[in-house]
C-alpha cells in the first residue's frame, strides 16, 4: 500500500538540510519503491514529506541513510494513502 511519510525535524535548519539532502538525492532517487520527497520549513525545524511504494522500503531507506545524519531523534508519521494522482 503506497504510504505518505512525514517528518518534523525540530532544530533543523534549512542549510542543514539543504547538505544532508545533496548528499543523499543520487541515491534516494535510486531506491526501490521511492515516488516523491518535499520539505519545507515548518515551525521550529524543517518538515519533510515523501511518497512510498511501501512502509517498509521507506524504514529501511530512513533507518540506514537518513536516521544517522539528523541530529535529533525523529519518529516518521506514516499515512496509507487512499488515492493517488500525479499529472
Amino acid at each position: 500500500m503506497t504510504v505518505l511519510v512525514q517528518n518534523l525535524v525540530p532544530g533543523l535548519t534549512r542549510e542543514q538540510y539543504e547538505g544532508i539532502a545533496a548528499a543523499l538525492r543520487d541515491k534516494l532517487m535510486a531506491t526501490p519503491g521511492f515516488n516523491a520527497h518535499y520539505a519545507y520549513e515548518s515551525e521550529g525545524g524543517m518538515t519533510v514529506v515523501e511518497i512510498w511504494e511501501a512502509a517498509t522500503q521507506h524504514d529501511a531507506w530512513f533507518d540506514n541513510n537518513v536516521r544517522p545524519n539528523l541530529p535529533v531523534e525523529v519518529t516518521p508519521e506514516k499515512h496509507e494513502l487512499a488515492n493517488e494522482m500525479t499529472a
